[in-house]
């Protein structure tokens, strides 16, 4: 299977609204990312617990970008084709000033998390647009990275978004755009608002196609709740973000 399942995750928390799927299909970076395999600390095992989701399919990476978040997740729902009548789709989009590419496995450096596309091929990823950012890709691709600009990002990152969105709607999948952060917000990223960077035609469907929701940093910020790296929610955070942003924008929309 290319999706990460992480069946040792106990359901932890009584189904708050049960929306009638099996399941919870989620993309992004370590903002979905669960990095515990048998303790829920990120929204998408609060969401599979408090929705009567049986099951997250995941295909996020720490430190990955649009590209990843995108071909990922195409991938997976590829290879692994869950029915889509029992399945959302919920991505959530990460930093515009990163980069990813599809890499044997030999291209890659030593990095905790690989998303794996076959046995010997692999996500490469930069985790940021600064030359210190942490990655698995080598020295020679983050210099390529520096060659971008934030205009031919805005476009390279928008028709990540688009694909995905065509994807989806042309397979019959619920899906749901989320954003990371608000990028009003003061952060530790280099991060930009594709918006500014777009004609009037992307710019018109960029709007349509991401939920304008209270973001989980920004929520974090509010709330006190970041933890100890001062980016990231903490698992309360995330709890809490499910519970009172999440899970009532869904309500209103999925059922």
């Amino acid at each position: 299977m290319i999706f990460k399942t992480r069946p040792g995750i106990a359901k932890q928390f009584a189904t708050e609204h049960d929306f009638g799927f099996k399941n919870l299909i989620v993309s992004g970076c370590s903002f979905t990312y669960n990095n515990h395999d048998t303790a829920a600390v990120t929204w998408p095992y609060y969401l599979r617990d408090l929705g009567g989701f049986k099951q997250v399919l995941d295909s996020s990476m720490p430190g990955a970008g649009n590209q990843h978040t995108s071909n990922s997740l195409q991938w997976a729902l590829e290879n692994d084709q869950p029915n889509t009548a029992d399945s959302l789709v919920i991505v959530m989009w990460s930093g515009n000033d990163r980069d990813d590419y599809v890499c044997p496995r030999t291209s890659t450096t030593a990095y905790p998390f690989e998303f794996c596309y076959d046995t010997d091929v692999v996500s490469g990823i930069t985790g940021g647009s600064s030359a210190d950012s942490r990655g698995n890709t080598t020295g020679i691709f983050k210099e390529f990275s520096k060659t971008k600009t934030a205009k031919s990002r805005a476009v390279e990152n928008y028709l990540h978004m688009v694909s995905l969105w065509n994807y989806l709607t042309v397979n019959g999948y619920k899906f749901v755009f989320l954003d990371y952060l608000d990028r009003s917000v003061a952060s530790r990223t280099q991060d930009f608002d594709l918006a500014q960077h777009l004609p009037a035609g992307p710019k018109t469907q960029l709007d349509r196609m991401i939920t304008k929701l209270v973001t989980p940093h920004e929520w974090a910020i509010r709330n006190d709740q970041l933890s100890s790296d001062d980016f990231h929610p903490s698992p309360k955070g995330y709890l809490e973000w499910t519970r009172r942003v999440l899970l009532p924008y869904l309500k209103t929309q999925i059922d």
